[in-house]
């Protein structure tokens, strides 16, 4: 019987919920030989390692410290990272902590720092230095398409040119229409979707799928939520039955990793007007997701914002 191949993955926000259980299930996987685990704390991300091993039994987790919403601490991280991956997990992100719709030293958002401007850098500094052996997952959502019965609304543009998708960017959006940060994340994730459809059609060698995890319990997402809405959160939406479990969640981004009949290109995640359940094609529901124009656009909006 032939050896099973060594496998090396990068997942990001890794010292926490969904990323750090993403950790733990891949590393019980005989064929994983190398988890990088980057994180923005060294302290929090030392305290997951340790937790990590115990619970696995597997000495296979390295640190590597990584800001996403700071585009020269990933080029910075990516020094720390020794030859090729064979997948990367985009799994960082969140609503941008208590201010979302400021922007960075970079001029973008808050909550398009943490959700894409690192890792737009990261995945394709990998491609084109020849680093990536695989495939890269994105951490997506169902905002990304709306979801009507929690409130989210589906995301709208009048043309989806470059010019207004780069306005959600740098947050002129909101200058001609009311702000809501809800709106705001979905339409990041929107964005992120489309960029990943763009890259899978310009790499067809390699996999680009965006997951969401889905209603997960167990993480720290509702942390910088307004109070009414983070006690919703943690209490309210569980016993209504809309949420599932952290390893539940984070099993559907291994998935992303492990599972070849996910397609390239694709954003998965719940069904219609749904945050849990079977994985579906989300361009099934919003065909805009699988617009080739709007994926160009989307592309070339997010390099405007990048050096």
């Amino acid at each position: 019987m032939s050896a099973v191949p060594a496998k090396t993955v990068l997942i990001t926000g890794a010292n926490a919920g969904i990323g750090k259980d993403v950790a733990r299930q891949l590393a019980l996987r005989p064929e994983m030989a190398r988890i990088y685990l980057a994180c923005r704390n060294r302290d929090r991300a030392s305290a997951a390692k340790a937790e990590l091993e115990a619970k696995t039994g597997r000495n296979i987790f390295e640190i590597i410290l990584m800001d996403v919403a700071d585009p020269g601490s990933v080029r910075a991280a990516l020094a720390g990272i020794n030859g090729s991956l064979d997948a990367l997990v985009m799994n960082a992100g969140g609503i941008g902590g208590k201010t979302p719709l400021e922007l960075t030293a970079d001029g973008v958002t808050n909550v398009f720092a943490s959700n894409l401007l690192g890792h737009v850098v990261l995945l394709e500094s990998l491609l084109s230095e020849g680093r990536l052996g695989g495939v890269a997952v994105l951490a997506g959502s169902e905002a990304a398409r709306g979801v009507r019965y929690m409130l989210m609304k589906r995301p709208s543009f009048v043309s989806n040119s470059v010019d207004e998708l780069a306005s959600v960017i740098d947050g002129t959006y909101f200058t001609d229409h009311k702000r809501d940060i809800g709106l705001a994340y979905g339409q990041v994730k929107y964005l992120g979707a489309l960029w990943m459809a763009y890259l899978a059609r310009q790499h067809p060698d390699h996999r680009f799928i965006t997951v969401s995890p889905g209603n997960t319990t167990g993480t720290e997402a509702p942390n910088n939520f307004i109070l009414p809405l983070r006690l919703a959160a943690k209490y309210v939406v569980p016993l209504l039955g809309i949420t599932h479990k952290l390893e539940v969640g984070a099993k559907r981004l291994v998935d992303g990793v492990t599972d070849p009949t996910l397609s390239s290109g694709v954003f998965y995640g719940s069904p219609d007007n749904k945050v849990t359940g079977p994985l579906v094609d989300q361009a099934d529901i919003f065909p805009d997701l699988a617009n080739p124009s709007f994926q160009d656009h989307a592309n070339e909006a997010i390099h405007r914002f990048i050096a």
